[in-house]
This record gives C-alpha cells, structure tokens and sequence, in this order.
C-alpha cells in the first residue's frame, strides 16, 4: 500500500479518492480524507496546495488540451529564470500532464461501464452508492462482489508480477490460484497476503472495528504499525481489529469506552443456521442482525437502505434486536424493529431521527 505520509503535492493531485474527495463527489473518500487530515497534521499545508491547484485546473470549463497548452505557455521558464522556478514549471507541468490522462480514463470508463477490467492500466477504480453492490472481475479471473459504500482500486501492474489492491468498506474476494503471482489486499488497517481462496473483508472509515471472515483457503495477515507481526487464519475463522479511541470520531469514542476489548479478536465465524454465514449474508442479498445493538447496526442499516440515522437518546442505542431483512424498505424494517423495542422514528429525505 502506498505510504501517503511521503506525499508531495504531485502525488495527492494523482489520486483518484484525493479527486473525489476535492470534488465533493463520493461520499466514503470524503469521509476517508476528512479523518486522514485529521490523523496527519503534518501535511495540512501539503494538502491545501493539492487542493487549491485542484481547483484551478478542474475549475476552468475550456478544452483540456487548450487548458494544458495555456498552462504551459504561462509557466513557459525565460532564460533570465533561476534554478528553483525551473522546478516549479517543470512540476505544474507534470501535474497538468496527469490530470489529462485522468480525464481521459474517466471518458474511456463513462463510455464503456463495464464491470469487467479489460486493461487494469487504463481502469483502475471501483465505487459504490449506498444500496449497492458491484461485481467486477479482474484480469487474473479473480472475482470482486463489492458492497455498498466501497472503494477498490486495482494497482496498474496488475498481474504483471503481482497482483495488488486496496480496499475501503467491504468486499467479498473469490481468488484465483496463481502462487508466481501473489494475490494482496491492502487497508487501512491491516494487508491480507493471498495465494487462491475465498474470504470476506470489512473497514468502513470511522467504525469502531474492521474485521476478516475466511471461507476457504489459507490467508496471512498483516497489522499495520505491528512491525512485522502476523496472523494466519484457516477456513471458519474470523479476525476483529478494535480500533484505538484516538482514532475514531467523538460519537463513537463515548460508545466504545465503556467497553474493553482486545485489540485484536480470533474467533469463528456466526452461523445463522446450518446454511447461512451471518457475515456472508449480504452477498446472498440478505441483512442479517443477530442479538446487536441499535448502535452495532447502524452503520450497517445506513449503507443497507442508503440512509442516515441519528440517534436522539443514548439509551435507544443500546436496544437489541435480531431480523432478517431482504426486500424490506426503510420504514418496514423500522416497524419490525419496532416490534421487538419501543422506539420513535421520524423520516425527513434519507434522514431518520430515531428517538424513545
């Protein structure tokens, strides 16, 4: 995964989810950012510069290429320039350069939405809307069901001597053997080392914990910061990541520190039933809650239903409830949870206020 720590300008001005989320335009990038300028002071300056020059140049609605030939033109270095403006021209340069190959992968992807990957060099981005899931199978015939509110991205060099990606929120992998060509997943929170199996892969920004379900096969894991410490997991397995009070927002410090957990948990995976993974549920298109609380599900029941709930009394979020939910729209699922707790809703938009 790359170090965004040693990122200069160039290189925030490079990266799709820093785009989007100058942009406005993706919600879980938005998030991921907002919380990694939070975590890295260090760059605000750094960013603010990204951001700005962003704007400039996405900002202007001429022909990019005028745009790119009137940039040059301006920044052109006369002969009498010293050493250090040289630099500078020859950076915006290769900014400018960057942003007209961006723009052209974005026209090559909008005129063929295909969930294939025909050249991981020229499509290297996946998203998801809330209420949506995505399948997309990479080059190596290695399958990706992504859920709701989800970032892949593919490396370039995919399956050229490797075979890399990283991930933000969930998905669910179906790898192809391949033991020349390793098969990695990157986090935020840990990297996943694979040969060929199947397993399922949660960390959504600002949750108080990331988690990894092995369905078959062998995969080796990796905690970031751990210095080279590792876990192995064999199929039923089930690894649980609690993420540190410092770095999660303030509504969900005040739930998880009256709680002590581990900081990391192995466990089995929950069976629903002799045929049900409770979660692999959501591939099967199914929500399944099993004795959570309101506080546990919400992250869950928002991406679900692509809504937004706040709760207006502590005491309802820790109200406990099991279900199935498949077809059900928002208000049907809040009537049935009803019929377990009492509790009040009110919908505004995609906003629910939950109150006693």
């Amino acid at each position: 995964m790359i170090d965004r720590s040693l990122f200069n300008v160039e290189d925030f001005l490079v990266d799709n989810t820093f785009q989007l989320y100058c942009a406005g335009t993706d919600k879980l990038c938005i998030s991921y950012w907002e919380n990694y300028i939070k975590a890295h002071p260090e760059q605000e300056a750094v960013i603010a510069e990204a951001k700005r020059l962003y704007v400039i140049l996405s900002g202007n609605k001429k022909p990019l290429n005028k745009q790119v030939d009137l940039l040059k033109n301006n920044i052109e270095p006369q002969q009498e320039a010293s050493i250090i403006p040289i630099r500078k021209n020859y950076l915006w340069l290769k900014i400018a350069a960057a942003i007209l190959v961006i723009v052209g992968i974005a026209v090559i992807y909008k005129n063929n939405p295909k969930e294939a990957i025909p050249n991981a060099s020229l499509i290297t981005h996946f998203s998801t809307k809330g209420g949506e899931k995505k399948k997309i199978t990479l080059p190596d015939g290695s399958v990706v069901l992504l859920n709701a509110k989800s970032v892949l991205t593919v490396d370039k060099h995919f399956n050229d001597k490797n075979r890399e990606v990283n991930l933000v929120g969930e998905a669910f992998f179906d790898v192809t053997h391949n033991k020349n060509k390793p098969f990695k997943v990157h986090t935020e929170d840990f990297d996943i080392n694979v040969l060929g199996t199947s397993f399922n892969v949660k960390i959504y920004p600002g949750e108080a914990t990331s988690e990894t379900v092995l369905i078959k096969g062998l995969i080796v894991m990796e905690g970031k910061g751990t210095k080279g410490s590792s876990i192995t997991l064999r199929p039923s397995q089930k690894v649980t990541f609690y993420k540190k009070i410092e770095e999660l927002p303030d509504k969900i410090k005040s739930q998880k520190a009256t709680v002590v957990h581990p900081q990391i948990a192995i466990n089995q995976y929950t069976k629903v039933n002799d045929s049900t993974i409770m979660e692999m549920a959501w591939t099967e298109n199914r929500l399944e809650i099993l004795d959570q609380s309101f506080a546990e599900v919400k992250g869950d029941l928002e991406r679900w239903f692509n809504v937004e709930i706040v709760f207006k009394d502590h005491e309802v979020e820790k109200y406990h409830f099991t279900a199935t939910f498949r077809q059900e729209n928002i208000e049907q699922a809040l009537i049935a949870l009803q019929k377990a707790e009492h509790f009040k809703y009110e919908i505004k938009g995609n906003q629910i206020t939950i109150s006693k």
